[in-house]
Parts: structure tokens; C-alpha cells; sequence
């Protein structure tokens, strides 16, 4: 594990993906629904010049479990492979779903913080994210994956979404790297606005599907979210469910010492459900959490076509104002 003297230092960002690099797949939550999307979305990165790998069970199933893609050793064995092979340059998820909360103590962190790679996916997969900040000291993305919630190689795939990705993990050219809204998109809606008078707040960035971080809490893979923007989503939960995670979150403690809460997208299973979470999230937002901790609604980012990918762990600046994230060059 990094020492506190590292972690206070900072997240370790991975390596950038390099032009022609290989990107290894895996699936260690749920399986894949039709395996014509993963081809899809392998065909797509080969255009893009890059090369594949695709872990053993990433079109796998667990014999009695069918929420799963395999067995905890498979999915496992495919994600430390990816880890500690050298040949791997970036791992993408296939899919969410379920399942990588069952993987989180026997994950090969050594591997991952003796030679950090990016490792980009969202919903379930934000619980190994966490892990990675809390147990490898590094930094992962919060991006599109390669099937399912509009990925690569689905149809719905959204242009801006996918550059994002890409211009997140891409090489930096030594100046600032500025992930902003997609163009056209609504203002972010100032809830309550930072302490000190201005529009910025600055503290390490946890994009996180809500349900996630709530289900970790008491186990030793939540980093130190003190001084921290949390940027928080979910999708196919009621109103009072949020509430719920929302106070769990509070009574651990865990509100208190934010800088920020950005709230991106939460989808309901209807649209009545989708206007009782527009309005109730903001509303639960601020009165769940202190004064001083800031509040913005109207993030692109969550299980939408349209989503920025983010950096987890990273430090950055974000600019409620502008609707932007701000991160110092990297390599």
C-alpha cells in the first residue's frame, strides 16, 4: 500500500496511452449482453491504431450466478493479467452491471502501482476505482467502456463521449488539461457557491456512482475523500434511495469535509421518476452537507450517451462558472 506520506502527495497518474498502444478488455462485473458489441468496439479501436487483447471470460457467464461474467477467479485472473502485463497499455471494461466489489481484496495492487495504466469504466466498476486510489495510491478514468450504457461498440456511441475519452488518457503536450461541458449543453446551475466569493474549487476529483461508494463504506477501499470533489450519479434509483445513500454518507462522516458535490445524471425508471430525482437530488444535496461545501448541478456525466470521462483521484481545479475540469500536465 502507498505510505500516507505518499497518498497526501497526491494520486500517481498512470502512464498515458501511447499512439498504436494495446488495450487489454475485461469483465469483472457483469457479462456481456451480445458479444457482436465487443466486436464492434474492438473494430473501432483497431481503426483508431491501436491494438487489442481480450481476456479469457470476457464473453463468459458464471454457471449458477447469470448476473455475473465468471466465476470470482476468472474475472479476477483476466484483471490481474491485464494488471501485470507489461504488453498492456490500458484497460478497458467491457460492462458494469455487478460483481467487482467481490474482487476488491485479492486484486493484484502491487502490480497496478509498479507500473500505473490507465483503467477506464463507470457505474459498478467505480467500486474498483476507489479501490485503486485507496490501496495502489493511483489515478483511473471514469469514462465509457467497451460494451453496454452506450458504449464503443454500441450504436447510441456519442462522438463527444468517446474524444473524451480519448483526450483523457491521451499523452500531455506539458501545458494544463482542460476537460470541459460538451458544446451547446445547459450552464451548470450554481446550488451554492464557493465560501470564498469566486467560482473555483480545488481538491482531488471522486466521480462515483452513488450507490458504490455508500456500499464501501467500512471496508479499506474508500480513500481519504477530505478536501475532496465528489462528483455523484446513478441510475434506476427512487428518490428515497438516494436520500438513503446520501445519509449514510453523512452519519459516516464522510459529507462533512468535502469541497464540493457536483451531481450529474440520475435516471429513474420513468419520467416521472427522472423529474422527482432532477429536483430532489439538488435539494437532498445541500441539505445534507455543511456550508462550506459547495454545490453544482448539471454535470455530463453519468449513465447518459453524453458524459465527460474523468479522472479519479486526480487533482484538479474545476471551474463551476465555466464548466470545466482543470488538471496540471501530468508527464
Amino acid at each position: 500500500m502507498p505510505t500516507p506520506a505518499e497518498l497526501s502527495s497526491g494520486l500517481r497518474w498512470p502512464r498515458p496511452l501511447r499512439p498504436g498502444g494495446t488495450v487489454g478488455i475485461c469483465a469483472p462485473a457483469g457479462p456481456v449482453g451480445d458479444p457482436a458489441t465487443l466486436d464492434a468496439a474492438l473494430a473501432r479501436m483497431r481503426e483508431r491504431g491501436y491494438h487489442t487483447i481480450v481476456a479469457p471470460n470476457t464473453i463468459g457467464r458464471h454457471p449458477e450466478l447469470a448476473y455475473l461474467s465468471g466465476t470470482d477467479n476468472a474475472r479476477l485472473s483476466d484483471l490481474n493479467t491485464l494488471l501485470a502485463n507489461p504488453a498492456v497499455d490500458l484497460i478497458l471494461c467491457a460492462r458494469g452491471g455487478y460483481g467487482t466489489m467481490r474482487l476488491l481484496d485479492r486484486v493484484d495492487y502491487a502490480a497496478a502501482r509498479r507500473a500505473p495504466k490507465p483503467l477506464v469504466g463507470y457505474s459498478d466498476i467505480t467500486a474498483l476505482q476507489l479501490a485503486l486510489a485507496a490501496r495502489a495510491g493511483i489515478v483511473s478514468f471514469s469514462g465509457i467502456m467497451a460494451t453496454a450504457g452506450s458504449g464503443l461498440g454500441e450504436p447510441d456511441l456519442d462522438p463527444f463521449s468517446e474524444a473524451s475519452l480519448w483526450e483523457a488518457v491521451a499523452p500531455s503536450d506539458g501545458s494544463a488539461k482542460i476537460l470541459a461541458s460538451p458544446e451547446q449543453a445547459a450552464p451548470w446551475t450554481i446550488l451554492r457557491a464557493p465560501l470564498d466569493g469566486g467560482s473555483t474549487v480545488s481538491g482531488a476529483l471522486y466521480p462515483v456512482c452513488l450507490t458504490l461508494l455508500a456500499h464501501l463504506l467500512g471496508t479499506p477501499f474508500v480513500p481519504d475523500l477530505r478536501g475532496a470533489i465528489l462528483v455523484i450519479e446513478d441510475v434506476h434509483e427512487e428518490l428515497y434511495a438516494v436520500d438513503r445513500y446520501l445519509t449514510q454518507l453523512r452519519l459516516a462522516g464522510l459529507l462533512d469535509e468535502l469541497a464540493a458535490i457536483l451531481i450529474g445524471a440520475f435516471n429513474g425508471a420513468s419520467e416521472e421518476e427522472d423529474q422527482l430525482l432532477r429536483q430532489g437530488v439538488p435539494r437532498l444535496a445541500l441539505e445534507m452537507t455543511p456550508p462550506h461545501v459547495a454545490v453544482a448541478s448539471g454535470v455530463a456525466y453519468g449513465h447518459v450517451p453524453r458524459r465527460l470521462c474523468l479522472p479519479v483521484g486526480a487533482r484538479c481545479e474545476v471551474d463551476f462558472a465555466a464548466g470545466t475540469f482543470r488538471f496540471d500536465a501530468t508527464d
